[in-house]
């Protein structure tokens, strides 16, 4: 695992560490920030987040057709992904 700082969520699935790098959440789905509840899911990313002053521990997966890395990301309360998941960002078969 890696440690970065996330600089900002583009929704509450996807964004960009401070190194210019994009990436997005593996196994989470969550709506993009303009259709309905997407602020809700950016800002609750953002919190789990922030909770560790952006930085975060990354675990490389893949890269997406749009060349962003797919990451599994922790922080010292545990996995961000499960807890988004477990708070409905869930991976709805798309």
């Amino acid at each position: 695992m890696v440690k970065k700082r996330i600089t900002l969520w583009d929704d509450g699935d996807s964004g960009v560490f401070t190194d210019g790098t994009r990436f997005r959440l593996n196994r989470v789905r969550a709506p993009e920030s303009h259709h309905f509840g997407g602020e809700t899911a950016t800002r609750r990313a953002a919190g789990m987040t922030g909770q560790s002053n952006g930085f975060v521990n990354v675990k490389p997966i893949a890269r997406d057709i749009y060349s962003r890395i797919i990451v599994e990301m922790s922080n010292q309360h545990g996995s961000i992904n499960n807890r988004l998941i477990m708070r409905g960002s869930k991976n709805k078969g798309r």
